[in-house]
């Protein structure tokens, strides 16, 4: 009988193609990875932004209350 070397081929095939798969996960969340780094530092910037213009109205609004 002769040898075949289809289940060989077949194999690196599949081996090859399921190590495609992994690494084509493996860079969608590494890219959904620096997306979310990327709005965590804008939403923290966007906070102590707002908490400073808090502030400051509620300074002026106790300055006008002490006033009075």
């Amino acid at each position: 009988m002769k040898k075949t070397l289809i289940g060989p081929i077949l194999t690196v095939i599949v081996l090859v193609l399921v190590g495609a798969m992994f690494v084509y996960f493996y860079m969608s969340l590494n890219r959904l990875d620096n997306k979310i780094s990327a709005m965590q530092e804008t939403i923290i910037t966007d906070s102590g932004q707002i908490t400073s213009i808090v502030n400051f109205f509620n300074a002026n609004a106790n300055a006008q209350t002490n006033q009075q």
